[in-house]
């Protein structure tokens, strides 16, 4: 039985929870656009899922590449040989000993689980689910994950996924606050199983950035971002900038408890300069505002004053003139020539007609 439709007709949860109930086996296809996943169902479980650039194999790869060292030539020659079955391909790495049976369930059971919840997060789309009589050349050992523990773990992650995206953006760096646990045990005791968080925690060097681990690794960015908000959380790691600002605050805070007889005397120094300055300042005013108008009211005085004497001096000239001559002089030139005034007294009444009222 075939089932078709459009995602805003019928939800993606409501699908997984059809099938799930009724058991059903095969291959659901989404397409969006250029972006086309797939999900494969056995009995209602979950086996198989991927998209157009990441599914088990290419996970697979990458990781015997980047951490197990094997050659991409070797790995495709094996590939070739169980004739492209991902359930031969997984027995066969197993059995030569390419990976252990528990890395090879680990990394299985993540991609799986990263590949179908990843989904949820398609807003719009169109669906066709195909019913297949045998779908086992896709599993991996008896690895079958719940439809339902499926949809309820992607609903969480819907919701995480914004909490995430504001705490951490693809151009953040990281640095370590803590090193490596047990590095040298590590190196130097019992083969360990991989441990997919602990190899992100490896990857931090205080200058790749978030969206160079997913792009480099054969991990999803829901996993890569949803792992380095616990290490941020645990104070294992912090972003570059929070590390610099708080050696900032730590460096002030060393110079406030070790040095404070340092800012006392700062704090003094300033206060003897303002103090010095405010000094200055009224001087400066007290010179050029309060003597400046002394000195002028005193020119002004003199001045009022000489004015004052020459007219005493021109008024009993003139009583003098008159009573010599017998007339009045008509101007300051008569009384200076009869000798009455001097030059300087003659200055100040030049236009003066000494006949007028």
């Amino acid at each position: 039985m075939a089932l078709r439709g459009s995602l805003h007709e019928f939800e993606l949860p409501d699908i997984f929870q059809l099938i799930g109930n009724d058991g059903k086996t095969g291959q659901l296809v989404i397409s969006n656009k250029d972006n086309e996943a797939f999900v494969i169902f056995s009995r209602g479980s979950v086996i198989a899922s991927g998209n157009t650039s990441m599914n088990l194999q290419t996970v697979l790869f990458k990781f015997l590449i980047s951490i197990k060292h094997y050659s991409d030539e070797e790995l495709n020659e094996l590939l070739y040989l169980c004739q492209g079955e991902m359930r031969l391909f997984t027995q066969e790495l197993v059995n030569k000993q390419y990976v252990s049976k528990e890395e090879l369930a680990l990394i299985a059971r993540f991609s799986i689980e990263d590949l179908a919840c990843g989904l949820f997060l398609w807003e719009s789309g169109h669906y066709r689910f195909d019913s297949l009589d045998n779908v086992d050349d896709y599993m991996v050992g008896a690895l079958a994950l719940s439809s339902d523990a499926i949809t309820m773990e992607a609903m969480r992650r819907v919701d995480e996924w914004k909490r995430i995206k504001k705490a951490i953006r693809p151009e953040t760096v990281f640095i370590r606050v803590k090193p490596i646990e047990n590095q040298q045990q590590a190196q130097s005791g019992p083969r360990r199983i991989f441990d997919p968080a602990e190899y992100i925690f490896s990857l931090i060097d205080g200058v790749s950035t978030v969206v160079s681990f997913y792009k480099s690794t054969f991990f999803t960015e829901y996993r890569v971002c949803e792992t380095l908000l616990n290490f941020w959380q645990n104070n294992r790691i912090m972003p570059v900038n929070a590390r610099q600002e708080q050696n900032n605050s730590i460096t002030q805070q060393k110079i406030a408890k070790h040095h404070p007889i340092l800012n006392t005397q700062v704090i003094s120094w300033i206060a003897v300069h303002a103090t010095v300055a405010l000094v200055i300042c009224c001087g400066y005013v007290f010179t050029h505002v309060v003597l400046h108008k002394k000195n002028q009211a005193q020119v002004w005085s003199r001045n009022e004053w000489s004015v004052t004497q020459s007219e005493n001096k021109v008024r009993i000239a003139t009583i003098n003139y008159h009573a010599s001559t017998g007339i009045l002089p008509s101007t300051v030139f008569q009384l200076k020539d009869a000798g009455f005034i001097e030059s300087k007294d003659e200055m100040f009444f030049k236009l003066r007609d000494l006949r007028a009222p």
